[in-house]
């Protein structure tokens, strides 16, 4: 049986935690099949023992882990190393997963395939239901699919699929990005990636709209800059390399490109 581990990267944890690893301890997949490796990263005061509480309420297995360095980025690669398993989720600490999520994403996992879920966004406070830009992206694509630029929207985060640890091997998200970071280190193992497989629409992740959430605040100017050149530098240089998908790789190039046009004008 395929084994997985669920990485958790965890800044500051709040309520919503709690519904994070209550849809973990839900799942219909065996808790002997995955672990979940959970990462408290920057203060630790305050945050380290609540955190410890809420996760003796649970049964599934983990292992818990201390980073002093703030950052996803830095807790994501510490946690891939740290764990052992075949298959990697990536779970976001305020998300949570369908009960079934786990089951239907190894039922269809293959080495050198990415198995992607359906995705719902959640109204922080109203708790709705809203259309996800990848949820779109789910209902458009074949049960099993080739191009990456046609599930371009799947390479855009880590999170919402299974991945098989062969396709990451040696490959880390960029601890000097604070945004664009999944973008990047899916491109980066996307030449490894023979096929993307759709799971059931019922597997579900669903995302938690936050209005204090990095990806919702007002970046600053003269930082969001050169954090996009620095991807522009990135991606063009994937685009000289034969192995990279040509189409996907400018596609990435024009999104970061209309960006730099937004921010530099």
């Amino acid at each position: 049986m395929k084994t997985v581990a669920v990485l958790i990267p965890s800044f500051k944890p709040g309520k919503h935690v709690e519904r994070c690893f209550e849809s973990l301890n839900k799942q219909t997949l065996d808790k002997e099949y995955f672990t979940v490796y959970i990462a408290l990263n920057g203060p630790r005061e305050g945050y380290e023992d609540f955190l410890k509480e809420t996760l003796r309420k649970y049964s599934f297995r983990f292992e818990y882990f201390y980073i002093p360095m703030a950052g996803v980025s830095n807790a994501r690669n510490k946690l891939i190393e740290h764990s052992t398993e075949p298959y990697i989720v990536f779970l976001d600490d305020d998300d949570y997963v369908s009960e079934n999520y786990l089951q239907e994403l190894v039922k269809e996992a293959l080495p050198k395939s990415i198995v992607v879920s359906n995705v719902y966004d959640v109204d922080e406070h109203s708790g709705e239901l809203l259309e996800n830009y990848l949820g779109r992206c789910f209902e458009g694509l074949s049960k099993r699919e080739t191009s990456k630029f046609r599930s371009r929207e799947y390479f855009s985060t880590a999170c919402a699929k299974i991945v098989p640890r062969y396709l990451i091997s040696n490959v880390r998200f960029d601890n000097k990005l604070d945004l664009g970071e999944d973008s990047l280190f899916m491109a980066e193992i996307s030449s490894r990636v023979n096929l993307i497989i759709k799971s059931s629409a019922e597997a579900c992740y669903y995302r938690i709209l936050r209005c204090g959430s990095a990806s919702r605040s007002k970046p600053n100017k003269i930082k969001e800059r050169k954090r996009l050149f620095y991807l522009l530098k990135k991606y063009t240089g994937m685009l000289t390399k034969k192995k990279y998908e040509r189409a996907f790789i400018v596609s990435r190039i024009v999104a970061t490109l209309l960006h730099v046009r937004r921010f530099v004008g």
